[in-house]
Parts: structure tokens; sequence; C-alpha cells
């Protein structure tokens, strides 16, 4: 989760808006928020990045167009350092 913390954070610093401005933009609160950015937490509520991606629009760099919520989703789906594997005899 921390990779799409890092997406949303950079577009809303981008866009010029702190936290308190994003929770009054978006309903969601500002705690709620920078664990989101931070990555802390195992739940990202779609409802949430949906409020974020709305107000922020944040852009993908690959495409030049405004990540869908389904599109960051996978990317917080996607484990940065997965565990290691042992291989039984």
């Amino acid at each position: 989760m921390v990779k799409v913390g890092l997406i949303l954070k950079n577009a809303r610093e981008q866009k010029g808006l702190t936290l308190d401005e994003l929770a009054d933009l978006t309903g969601v609160g500002k705690t709620r928020l920078n664990d989101v950015e931070l990555g802390n937490g195992n739940k990202l509520m779609v409802d949430t990045l949906e409020a974020y991606r709305r107000v922020i629009r944040p852009l993908n760099p690959e495409t030049g167009e405004v990540y869908q919520c389904w599109e960051l989703l996978e990317i917080a789906m996607i484990l940065e350092d997965p565990p290691e594997l042992e291989v039984q005899k």
C-alpha cells in the first residue's frame, strides 16, 4: 500500500493541497488520509481511494491519464517485499 500512498501524496502536493484541505474536499478524515499516504493499516477502503482520486486526479506516468480506481487498487495489492518462500523437500 506504500506505493499507492506515495502516488496519492505526490499528486496532492502537486495540487498544493494540505491534508486538512483534502479532508474538507473529500469528507474523509485527516487521520485516515494520512494513514493512506503513509501506507499504515492493512485495509484500503474503495470509497476513500475514490474520494482521493476524484479530487486530486493522480496521473499515471506511463499513460498520462488519470489513474482509475481499479488501477490504484491493483497497485495496492502488489506486495512491495514479498515474503521468502521455503521449498519443502
